[in-house]
């Protein structure tokens, strides 16, 4: 076999691109666990003043989830929303049988008020996504039932914006559109992204007052 410089020269660009794409993951796993070191500090110089419930849809899961919105105030722009989803089982007719899938997430997210205007508040959103998936396989293999189940986690980075209203001095409706970019849930029998668009709508009750902090002696 006769070697020519410009297959030196491609065979030098595809090992490149290799490690670019292996360093880019790994790049990702170092911000994302930068992200949540530095995001838990804020937790204890915040003040924990909503809970309510929420409402979500998922472009990947394709089903309806329900869960808990909590908000806790760092200072005027930044704020922090905690929260949990339950979505409801999904079921995937297969010509050998059904597999179902069931997903929790637990979001961490940071809120940067961009507009403020009383009433209504408009933010930018970024946080980590934690997402539990168990999948179940009820099919036919090799003429013969076969039943499968597996639960993942994955980790994920949310962006996105959300409107709070501020209706009175305790109910506080929201909604949010969140971009969650994930990896590949590998299991032995298919294989799900976690990367999705999800648009959340809820009502937040206020239980404490804000307070500004910063002119506190324990701040």
């Amino acid at each position: 076999m006769n070697f020519r410089p410009g297959m030196v020269g491609n065979g030098l660009t595809f090992i490149f691109l290799k490690g670019l794409i292996k360093n880019n993951q790994a790049m990702k796993k170092i911000f994302i666990h930068t992200l949540l070191l530095l995001s838990l500090p804020l937790l204890g110089f915040s003040q924990f003043t909503h809970v309510g419930l929420e409402a979500a849809y998922s472009t990947q899961v394709k089903e309806p989830g329900f869960g808990i919105h909590t908000l806790y105030r760092v200072n005027d722009v930044i704020k922090l929303t905690p929260n949990a989803l339950y979505y409801l089982p999904h079921t995937i007719n297969t010509s050998l049988g059904t597999q179902k899938f069931s997903w929790w997430t637990i979001n961490l997210d940071g809120n940067y008020i961009i507009v403020n205007q009383e009433i209504f508040e408009g933010y930018g959103l970024m946080g980590l996504g934690f997402s539990s998936i168990t999948g179940e396989r009820d099919e036919i293999e090799y003429g013969w039932p076969y039943k499968d189940k597996r639960t993942l986690v994955e980790l994920g980075l949310n962006v996105g914006a959300g409107i709070r209203l501020n209706l009175g001095d305790k109910v506080v409706p929201f909604g949010e559109l969140r971009y969650t970019l994930g990896s590949k849930a590998d299991f032995t029998f298919n294989e799900i992204s976690t990367s999705q668009f999800s648009i959340i709508a809820g009502i937040l009750l206020r239980i404490n007052e804000d307070k500004d902090r910063s002119a506190s002696e324990d701040f």
